[in-house]
């Protein structure tokens, strides 16, 4: 017996005979009755937590059926399977996952996804995940190429350091690596040195401006008494 957690006065009811009912608890008759829902005991039953109407019932008979009870009206048989388990004695639904179902059989448990099949995910409108579109979050290239450069380069510095002090032999996947590391340290002393001559050059270019026009003006002052000299 199980409770129907979408419709909480409903009820559904397995038989020692393999019949199916459900009932409505304000009522004294059942709502609907399948005498041969199975050939032998419907051991147990299980609801999808999340799909309405999808009913897994299982049987001594070997079987697993689902069913759509949609509406409380009489079921409608969408698939049957045969697990090759034994008698099936227990059934329950995975509470994460609207199609997954799990059954304990005479010789061992065996899971059910109905995820796969289309006549049931049609039938109850259920999106395949597997067949689901994925996106791909985007990002800056820049921004991207960037990190990951960094993070390379102080990778493999730390690794050719710790050969250095170990005395391992680098293959040539290694070796490929180690030229790596030294091309971007070249290339970072590289960067770094322009800047350094950049900060240095730009206040001695003002230097020598000023240095310029002191010189001229002092030039200038000069001049007319170099002219009196040469008169006399």
């Amino acid at each position: 017996m199980i409770w129907d957690h979408h419709d909480p006065f409903y009820l559904y009811v397995g038989t020692d005979g393999g019949s199916l009912c459900c009932v409505d608890v304000r009522c004294s008759t059942p709502v609907f009755t399948e005498e041969s829902a199975h050939t032998s005991a419907l051991s147990s039953l299980a609801l999808s937590p999340s799909v309405t109407g999808c009913l897994v019932s299982a049987s001594t008979d070997h079987s697993v059926k689902l069913w759509d009870v949609r509406g409380h009206s009489a079921p409608q048989l969408i698939r049957q399977r045969h697990c090759k388990i034994g008698e099936i004695h227990c059934a329950a639904a995975c509470p994460d996952e609207p199609l997954l179902f799990c059954v304990g059989g005479e010789f061992e448990m065996k899971l059910l996804n109905f995820h796969n099949d289309e006549i049931i995910t049609e039938k109850f409108a259920v999106s395949n995940p597997d067949l689901a579109d994925k996106t791909v979050a985007t990002c800056n290239p820049s921004d991207n190429n960037a990190s990951n450069l960094s993070t390379d380069h102080h990778n493999i510095g730390k690794k050719f350091r710790k050969s250095k002090t170990t005395g391992t032999v680098r293959g040539s996947s290694d070796s490929d690596s180690f030229n790596k590391f030294h091309k971007l340290e070249r290339t970072d002393k590289k960067v770094s040195k322009k800047s350094k001559k950049s900060k240095i050059e730009a206040p001695q270019s003002g230097m020598e401006k000023v240095e310029a026009s002191e010189k001229l003006g002092h030039m200038k002052r000069k001049r007319p008494k170099d002219v009196k000299a040469n008169s006399n």
